[in-house]
């Protein structure tokens, strides 16, 4: 089964006129019903909506548009800021009342394609739609090559579990987060528990990748700190939080492991010294 456990949908309304507040986001309605559907029918489902939605525009404007709308709703700290309100409305005025139906559409077909497989859906969208060629030269890694990857790096996982309590998780140029997402994939197939004992930091100089990857890793109960910037300037223009880092206190899980680390360090250099 997989780890979502939060799909908030972001609001449908559209401004229609200067009295209007801004665009403000509701939870999806209780007399919805969500049907399981497989990856397949996800991903073909997702394509069609995507290409019949605003064809007015630019692939790649919709897309970044849905993937900020998307991100914007999953923000726990900043959801009902004015700033992102406010941003949200912006988007959401170039959309006629059908085109918002399809968003509200992606976004549901996104998150029945997480719960159907743990995989990286956005990047293989990215790719499959040919976003890469319009914007940068731009290409995601396929998430079989990432696995193999993720699978590298699980040997003695445990042995730090046992002794730390969590491990920790460095991702310089995240993309849409698919090594991070193949790596949690892997302590699931180890019987541990990656909402509870991993915690990633993510970094992307593209915005709309951070996005994407804050957005999945969000959706897939993943605690991870994504930034947008730059990793080898060390310049930094946001950072987020995903959900399950606040409800499942990793705050202060890194606390604890950060004093523990510096207790083992004490006790290594005592043993070097004697």
């Amino acid at each position: 089964m997989s780890q979502i456990s939060f799909a908030d949908f972001f609001n449908s309304a559209k401004k229609a006129g200067p009295e209007t507040g801004p665009v403000m986001p509701v939870a999806v309605p209780s007399s919805g019903i969500h049907r399981m559907i497989n990856l397949e029918v996800a991903r073909k489902q997702f394509i069609s909506v995507f290409l019949h939605t605003a064809r007015q525009l630019r692939r790649w404007d919709v897309f970044s548009d849905f993937i900020t709308l998307a991100a914007s709703e999953l923000d726990l700290a900043r959801v009902r800021t004015q700033e992102s309100m406010e941003r949200c409305r912006k988007i959401c005025e170039r959309y006629d009342s059908d085109d918002i139906k399809n968003l509200h559409e992606l976004f549901r077909l996104m998150v029945c394609a997480l719960e159907a497989e743990f995989h990286d859906f956005l990047g293989a969208i990215f790719m499959e739609l040919e976003l890469g060629d319009d914007r940068r030269g731009q290409y995601f890694t396929p998430y079989s090559v990432q696995s193999l990857m993720a699978r590298m790096l699980i040997p003695g996982i445990k042995d730090t579990i046992r002794r730390e309590g969590m491990i920790t998780l460095s991702e310089p140029t995240c993309g849409a987060g698919g090594m991070v997402i193949a790596y949690a994939e892997c302590l699931i197939e180890a019987g541990l528990n990656p909402s509870a004992q991993l915690f990633v930091n993510c970094i992307d100089i593209d915005p709309v990748a951070a996005d994407m990857a804050f957005i999945q890793l969000s959706l897939l109960g993943i605690a991870a700190e994504v930034v947008t910037g730059n990793t080898l300037t060390l310049q930094f223009n946001r950072v987020r939080y995903t959900p399950v880092y606040y409800i499942n206190g990793f705050e202060e899980k890194l606390q604890n492991q950060r004093r523990i680390r510096a207790m083992l360090d004490f006790i290594r250099g005592m043993k070097e010294a004697a």
